[in-house]
């Protein structure tokens, strides 16, 4: 894995190409680290060569890394954090003179594509050949490939998206063809391209109704051949005649476009039948809940330990904030209470406790603590599921897949299989939500307020979310 460090003055600057790249990111193929502005309120503008180091040093995990910088100083700054660093790493390190924008959108798409350092970096320095061709400022050609052996085999393609193969498509592209073992070009009116090469395509310049033919040769042929037929049947990721498409509009969390089939999930939640109880049964009562509560908590425990190996520390303490709530002894004692003088079961007390915290998270006027009432309701679910000993239930998929629910948990999100989980759509839910703020972490897209995303589909209905519009368009 080749990772990549944009180095720039402004950190406005450098959130805008990251931006950028990580729509064409999908999957973990690549890490993306800034080091951008410097610490001075008052004059923000410039670069620190400690900051470009440390950048470094965060997606050093991989075969090699890629630094790419806006403006003279930026490059001083570089080669004085390569000096910093450790030797052994600063070899894995190379220096790019590739535009800033084009260079780390072309190195990010063949990076994520799994290309080797040497590829990444021509990708980055060949990033501007588009441009000048088209605007015929020292015009490369648009480099001469050969076609496949006589025996090789095509398919043929109109393209339809309004604005061609640009930047996101071409690198749906590149990424969909980048693992097959065969020798492809795509072909446009006899000129023919590289199709893993986002520089390439470019030059290929294609427009919408544009027939484009992909010809392939080799052992994986015929896969690579499949693969780009159901790429473009899904208009390579982008949302294409939505007036012959039914489709479905909710609030995005993250920017990306994924498709695949739907698959449905329903929340679940254990009953809680109102039940009286004697005055010899309030101690036994008190102890069920004192039981479930210990059991829950030692949930949290190991849920905040696998969010913290699989997303990060600050992630994690979103449940060692779960678990200080559920530990104060107030809020416990205030359970035990009612359970003495309304003498009413565990569930019911424990239900009444939180209910009533969650409705003032609820009532809130801070948009982000408003959010906190699903994680108070997670808890509760939590610990009602062990006060009635029902094991709580998994939400597993077959193949990878979009997920539609109705809402999903935090718990619930670190404990999906991110390898399945396409994106998620929801028919409530709220974008600054622990749900949401976890699966933007794990790279899942997800748009919530989706209504009626559960009666408008169907699990195995083929679809494509477009999480940067909040679209899901469906196929009939």
């Amino acid at each position: 894995m080749i990772n990549i460090v944009v180095v720039s003055h402004s950190a406005l600057l450098a959130r805008g190409v990251e931006q950028l790249a990580r729509q064409m990111m999908r999957g973990d193929g690549c890490k993306l680290a800034l080091a951008a502005g410097v610490d001075d309120e008052q004059h923000p503008i410039g670069t620190d060569a400690v900051k470009v180091m440390e950048a470094i040093e965060a997606v050093a995990d991989g075969d090699g890394v890629l630094v790419l910088m806006d403006l003279g100083s930026a490059l001083l700054s570089a080669e004085t954090a390569l000096d910093l660093l450790d030797p052994d790493l600063a070899a894995k390190v190379r220096l790019c003179a590739a535009p800033l924008v084009e260079g780390t959108l072309a190195a990010v798409v063949a990076a994520n594509s799994g290309a080797s350092l040497e590829q990444v970096v021509a990708e980055a320095q060949g990033a501007l050949q588009a441009k000048q061709a088209q605007l015929g400022e020292a015009s490369p050609t648009a480099k001469s490939v050969a076609l496949p052996l006589a025996q090789g085999k095509s398919a043929t393609w109109a393209v339809q998206n309004p604005h061609g193969l640009h930047a996101r498509p071409a690198a749906r592209l590149v990424e969909t063809l980048a693992p097959f073992k065969a020798e492809l070009v795509l072909e446009k009116q006899g000129q023919c391209v590289d199709p893993r090469s986002l520089n390439q395509l470019a030059l290929l310049q294609v427009r919408h109704g544009d027939t484009i033919r992909l010809i392939a040769d080799g052992a994986q042929a015929d896969e690579a051949l499949a693969a780009f037929k159901a790429l473009a049947e899904q208009h390579f990721g982008e949302t294409v005649s939505e007036r012959q498409q039914p489709s479905l509009h909710g609030i995005p969390v993250a920017e990306s476009v994924t498709s695949g089939p739907v698959f449905q999930a329903h929340s679940f939640w254990p009953p809680t039948a109102d039940r009286r109880i004697g005055a010899d049964e309030v101690l036994g009562e008190q102890q069920r809940l004192r039981e479930a509560l210990q059991h829950t908590l030692s949930d949290l425990n190991r849920l905040a330990e696998r969010t913290g190996t699989l997303i990060g520390k600050p992630q994690a303490a979103i449940f060692g904030a779960h678990s200080m709530l559920l530990d104060d002894p107030d809020l416990q004692q205030a359970a035990y209470t009612l359970i003495a003088q309304q003498q009413c079961s565990a569930e019911q007390a424990w239900r009444q406790v939180l209910e009533a915290i969650a409705e003032e998270y609820r009532e809130l006027d801070d948009d982000y603590m408003r959010a906190r009432e699903l994680d108070v309701r997670d808890m509760l679910r939590r610990t009602l599921c062990h006060l009635q000993e029902l094991p709580l239930p998994v939400i597993a998929l077959a193949e990878p897949s979009i997920l539609v629910m109705d809402e999903l948990m935090p718990s619930e999100v670190v404990m999906l299989d991110r390898r399945l989980v396409l994106g998620i759509c929801l028919s409530g839910g709220n974008a600054l939500s622990h749900s949401a703020i976890l699966a933007k972490a794990m790279g899942i897209p997800m748009v919530v307020g989706m209504q009626d995303c559960l009666s408008k589909t169907r699990s195995g209905q083929k679809a494509m979310l477009d999480a940067a519009r909040g679209v899901l368009q469906l196929s009939h």
